[in-house]
């Protein structure tokens, strides 16, 4: 069953990957610093124009995000993103994001959270997927399975791009677009910061590079 509002969900079929060039263009890492974010712990680090989250051999009691620090509405964004480790790793890019207090449902950890749209980096049937999983759960539109399977590179380097505009939400992967949806529930989010997530109850690391978003007017 397909979620209300989906266009296209299993790539390769319309719409080239848009290109993020320009003088409107900003360059999110600078190659020696966290100029553009604002990192919660030590976990988070940049080298050589990679921002890296690790979990240093020790699983989290409960996900943290590393946030810009400007807000976006309307935008497109490309990055490259490498998801490795020893156990569940699991990651995302967020975006629109608005932190809200959040309840764990099993062990009972009350968080900051990130509520806001995510495309899903996981590994497996999750991957690619548009999600607002803090805020609305029941929010999951998949990608298709056939593409993902022949595009995603596990383990290695993924290029990751997101055109949002207004209610339409598009997301590239490699090249390829996997997602085409427009969200009608007003509880959407249209404006927020964009974040990188290390997941609880994982042992491991999220690599972010060539990470460029390119703001539209009003955005």
């Amino acid at each position: 069953m397909l979620m209300p509002g989906l266009l296209l969900a299993e790539g390769g079929k319309h719409d080239a990957e848009p290109v993020v060039e320009g003088a409107e263009v900003i360059q999110l890492i600078d190659g020696k610093s966290l100029k553009w974010w604002k990192a919660p712990s030590d976990r988070w680090s940049v080298e050589d124009g990679v921002i890296t989250g690790d979990t240093g051999g020790t699983a989290l009691k409960a996900p943290e995000w590393l946030y810009t620090t400007r807000r976006f509405g309307d935008f497109t964004f490309t990055c490259e993103l490498r998801l490795t480790g020893s156990r569940k790793p699991n990651s995302g890019v967020y975006f629109r994001v608005n932190p809200i207090q959040y309840k764990g449902r099993r062990n009972e950890v009350t968080y900051e959270a990130a509520a806001g749209y995510e495309f899903d980096a996981v590994p497996g049937r999750h991957c690619g997927s548009l999600g607002d999983w803090y805020a609305r759960p029941s929010l999951r539109v998949f990608a298709g399975p056939a593409v993902i399977g022949r595009v995603y590179r596990e383990n290695g380097w993924n290029r990751m791009t997101i055109r949002a505009r207004g209610k339409r939400l598009e997301y590239w992967l490699n090249g390829e677009k996997i997602i085409d949806y427009v969200d009608k529930d007003p509880k959407g989010s249209r404006n927020g910061l964009i974040g990188l997530q290390i997941h609880d109850k994982a042992v491991m690391k999220v690599e972010l590079r060539k990470a460029r978003i390119l703001p539209e007017q009003g955005g």
